[in-house]
């Protein structure tokens, strides 16, 4: 009897036991399927960090290429006693060599509808603004060895304040120009690019979306000296050079308030990029601003529909890019 009560006596405290036991291997799967759930959702956000740490220093190769134009137009200032507008012109012919050959060399960039872009008088070329225009400045050398014209660009006034620039925005005729400085430029036959989207579109429109919102200022020129608007879209420009998406409200909170583009970039991927401009747009009869501006975005849309394919990743990219690359090697032997 004594052993049988001391049995009964301990059932209790082995089924406290087991609970015990019951308790801490459910907390611990519980805790197990968080864990792996916190891992599959923190995965991107590390693979973007180590991205970016490996490639932060990308962006900087476009500012010390600018740094060089900006001592190429220095050193043929100097020596432009005689002839300065000889002189310059040489200096705007290296400056564009060197941005060809080396955006050729390391994005592959081509052209597709170049003979869009008139060799004689105004146009508006209006541009889909990546998170760096690498491809833009692709474009302004092409045009002018082709043509020897340089395209005006309109840039935001945040980039004014960027020291030791001030040859480059002077001969590449960069400037935060107004409306009627613009329309004054196309009526004199100029070209003048611009992106609509500006640095909103540059830094979070990771879609491909065209962040226009109700910008028509662009419209407006080209109606008032009946100008043709020219779109263009280079394809593969967001795996180029890439933006943040990683705590990106935070990014575009802290843009929205101080309005700098403080957003980190990296990058610099050698995928192909391939630029294409489309047909001329010209402004209709009766047509308001906004019913202009909704055809070029449709325009704009359209090329990137038609070129940009949604399933291409960076890696995608750098293994078109090399195929290419070894199919260009077997033709030349």
């Amino acid at each position: 009897m004594g052993n049988t009560r001391d049995k009964n006596f301990n059932i209790p405290a082995k089924l406290g036991q087991n609970r015990g036991k019951v308790k801490a291997s459910s907390f611990l799967q519980s805790y197990k399927k968080d864990a792996i759930k916190c891992m599959y959702y923190c995965k991107p956000v590390m693979q973007e960090a180590l991205l970016w740490y490996s490639t932060w220093w990308g962006p900087f190769i476009l500012l010390i290429l600018c740094y060089i134009s900006n001592i190429i137009f220095l050193f043929f200032e100097y020596l432009s006693q005689d002839n300065k507008s000889l002189a310059m012109s040489k200096a705007c012919s290296m400056v564009s060599t060197m941005w060809s050959s080396y955006i050729s060399f390391w994005h592959g960039q081509t052209f597709t509808g170049l003979e869009n872009i008139p060799k004689t008088g105004g146009a508006v070329i209006v541009w889909y603004h990546g998170p760096m225009p690498v491809d833009y400045f692709g474009l302004i050398a092409e045009v002018f060895k082709r043509d020897g014209r340089i395209i005006n660009t309109v840039v935001d006034k945040c980039l004014l304040r960027v020291p030791g620039l001030g040859r480059v925005r002077k001969y590449l005729r960069c400037g935060a120009f107004s409306k009627v400085e613009c329309a004054g430029l196309l009526g004199d036959g100029e070209l003048v690019g611009l992106a609509p989207g500006g640095s909103r579109e540059a830094l979070f429109d990771d879609s491909y979306s065209v962040c226009w919102r109700q910008r028509v200022g662009f419209a407006k020129i080209a109606a008032f000296t009946q100008s043709p608007i020219i779109p263009v879209f280079t394809e593969n420009i967001r795996l180029s050079y890439c933006t943040m998406l990683s705590a990106g409200a935070v990014w575009r909170t802290i843009f929205e308030v101080t309005r700098l583009p403080i957003v980190p970039i990296y990058g610099g991927f050698p995928v192909q990029v391939t630029t294409h401009i489309g047909s001329p747009i010209m402004a209709r009869e009766g047509e308001t601003l906004m019913q202009l501006q909704e055809r070029v975005k449709m325009a704009m849309t359209d090329l990137i529909r038609t070129h940009q394919r949604p399933d291409v990743d960076i890696k995608t990219g750098l293994g078109q890019r090399l195929g290419k690359l070894m199919l260009g090697i077997e033709n030349n032997k």
